[in-house]
């Protein structure tokens, strides 16, 4: 009588067990091109965890049939998969191509208008040259100061100077909170400390290495692994580097 009780017992235990919680395992890759995707935001909406791919794709989470999976990124359509074992799996994510191949950025999308007074030039209206040919800024001032005329070291500095801010108007057009939140899912405190920590120098945005698709997504990536609690303490680090700087 004893034996068979056991035996009852563990024959209910079997199904229970069976739906217990399991380590789902697999690989994200990119639709088509078979690319591993690192980065990957991988949740359970069962238990709300949350699993990141690491550089070769893979993820691994906790889950049990019956639960759901979505996996989203910042650059890709949203999948959502339901668990039926947990056999490893292949997701395939689609690119958004209408999200950042729309971003044009050109170093004529800075429209300055009109002069300005500049403390620099004691308070002088200063207004930027243009080529007469073209309509474009020819990174030097026009000024009407005849002292400066004669010392041609102060005015190719504050000339510098003023080009250094057209540029800084010009990243200022991409790289703000209005503008970022289209690319990518932060808000508040988090989009003010991304743009903080990732607003590329003038130097970086105008060379021939940067590009702003790669930058962002690398940027972001970089972003979800600083613990919440730690963003303060790494404010004013530098950026990621794409390439050479």
């Amino acid at each position: 009588m004893l034996k068979h009780l056991l035996l009852l017992l563990l024959s209910g235990s079997i199904p229970a067990l069976a739906l217990g919680q399991t380590i789902q395992t697999g690989v994200v890759f990119e639709n088509k091109t078979r690319v591993t995707l690192q980065g990957v935001k991988v949740e359970n909406m069962g238990t709300h965890k949350v699993f990141i791919t690491d550089k070769s794709g893979l993820f691994n989470i906790e889950g049990k049939i019956g639960e759901v999976l979505v996996f989203s990124s910042s650059f890709y359509r949203a999948d959502t998969v339901l668990l039926t074992g947990n056999k490893p799996m292949e997701i395939f994510l689609i690119p958004q191509h209408n999200m950042l191949n729309q971003v044009n950025v050109t170093a004529t999308e800075a429209k300055h208008t009109g002069s300005f007074q500049a403390p620099d030039f004691h308070n002088q209206t200063v207004v930027y040259q243009r080529d007469p040919k073209t309509g474009y800024y020819k990174g030097g001032v026009a000024i009407r100061l005849h002292y400066f005329k004669k010392d041609e070291k102060r005015k190719a500095k504050q000339a510098a100077f003023l080009k250094d801010q057209q540029q800084q108007d010009e990243i200022a057009k991409i790289f703000n909170a209005e503008n970022i939140a289209k690319y990518l899912p932060l808000k508040d405190k988090d989009m003010d400390d991304f743009l903080i920590l990732y607003t590329p120098s003038t130097k970086y945005y105008f060379s021939a290495a940067f590009n702003l698709v790669s930058y962002l997504d690398t940027s972001y990536k970089a972003f979800l692994k600083i613990p919440v609690d730690k963003r303060n303490t790494v404010l004013g680090a530098s950026p990621p580097v794409l390439g050479k700087q």
